[in-house]
């Protein structure tokens, strides 16, 4: 259950002004950006949305919270959650995203560089199976021709199996100097059914072209700094405590420790 206040900010987000998707991709897509992710208090980010000027919410068909389900595909011995970890310059994330509310999924292979840039590549694909219903066990065909585009990934695709699969809602805005998404509710499961939970802080991610914005400007000047947080790497630490995790260890004890639920 939400905590009395937690979701004041949802109901604000109703009052200001919208974006739709074709002028959010158009003015800001982002799909090369340096990135910057936040954990913070839901109480907080009510008070700063009311501080920030500029700031449009995307809003489709009448809805500004959107519901995401990502199933991350890794090798047997986490290659990819490895790099992450050891900060290997140039590392990879290979997921399929669906949009529940839409009804749409997509393959999304993320690059990041040695510059610090990710560059995030997208297909959509024609259908994918639920993964709460139908358990997926493999890329789809699609999915796998599509990864196999990218040489440095093409040799693992045939040993990618699904990882872990991430839920959460997320309110997405527009703003001066970029893209700014918020998830709420964030909850992963791993192949062997185990969940695990973030607190009631909110993920914030600013995603600008190159300096930062009003958005991280705002949060810094409340004391608030970047984490070292990754839905997908954070969680799998948390659920798989032998691997090395030292990179994440400070999100882990504030934002997850205690917060296992048993496998199912």
């Amino acid at each position: 259950m939400s905590a009395p206040g937690a979701r004041a900010w949802l109901q604000r987000i109703e009052a200001m002004p919208s974006v739709g998707l074709d002028e959010l991709n158009a003015s800001a897509a982002m799909l090369t950006r340096v990135d910057r992710k936040y954990v913070v208090p839901p109480q907080l980010w009510n008070e700063l949305l009311g501080e920030i000027d500029g700031l449009r919410v995307l809003d489709e068909g009448g809805r500004r919270v959107h519901r995401y389900e990502s199933t991350y595909f890794d090798t047997v011995d986490l290659q990819m959650y490895r790099d992450a970890a050891r900060r290997r310059p140039r590392r990879t994330k290979v997921r399929t995203r669906r949009y529940i509310d839409a009804g749409v999924t997509a393959i999304e292979v993320k690059e990041r560089g040695a510059s610090g840039a990710t560059v995030k590549s997208r297909q959509w694909l024609d259908r994918v199976p639920d993964a709460a219903a139908a358990p997926i066990v493999s890329l789809p065909p699609q999915a796998s021709k599509f990864v196999a585009g990218f040489p440095r990934l093409a040799p693992l695709v045939p040993g990618l199996r699904p990882t872990l699969t991430t839920t959460y809602d997320r309110v997405t805005f527009e703003g001066d100097h970029g893209r700014v998404t918020v998830d709420r509710e964030v909850t992963a499961r791993d192949a062997a059914g185990r969940e695990v939970r973030f607190d009631g802080a909110l993920i914030v991610e600013t995603k600008v072209a190159r300096h930062a914005g009003d958005v991280d400007r705002a949060l810094w000047a409340v004391g608030v700094r970047p984490a070292r947080v990754s839905k997908y790497c954070t969680s799998l630490a948390a659920l798989q405590p032998e691997l090395p995790s030292n990179r994440w260890n400070r999100t882990l004890r504030r934002h997850l420790d205690g917060a296992l639920a048993p496998a199912s």
